[in-house]
């Protein structure tokens, strides 16, 4: 169920907000918002990471790992969409949905 989306803004630059799962963000959220420009995000993980690395022993690190990469790669596209909508870009076109329909004969 993929879906992108892309939006405009007033100065007539476009950004393109694909739903789903993201990778990149799950295995480097900082350089996800770099690739996005959301640098206040980029430096916010970093920190986190940081805390995370030098906070937690072994076992506790592995399962903190765990977390941030199925949270971060679940929500990354979602919380730009909220950045994008909130900061005023306008959606100009949108992929429709995939809809299930019976396989030719």
């Amino acid at each position: 169920m993929r879906r992108l989306r892309l939006y405009v803004d007033d100065r007539g630059r476009l950004a393109m907000n694909d739903s789903g799962f993201s990778w990149l963000a799950a295995i480097s959220l900082p350089l996800w918002a770099l690739q996005r420009r959301l640098y206040v995000l980029a430096v916010v993980a970093l920190a986190v990471g940081a805390a995370v690395n030098l906070g937690l022993g072994g076992g506790a690190q592995a399962i903190a790992f765990v977390l941030q990469f199925v949270g971060f790669g679940a929500f990354a596209n979602r919380l730009q969409r909220w950045h994008l909508e909130r900061g005023g870009w306008r959606l100009t076109a949108e992929e429709p949905a995939p809809t299930a329909s019976a396989p030719p004969r």
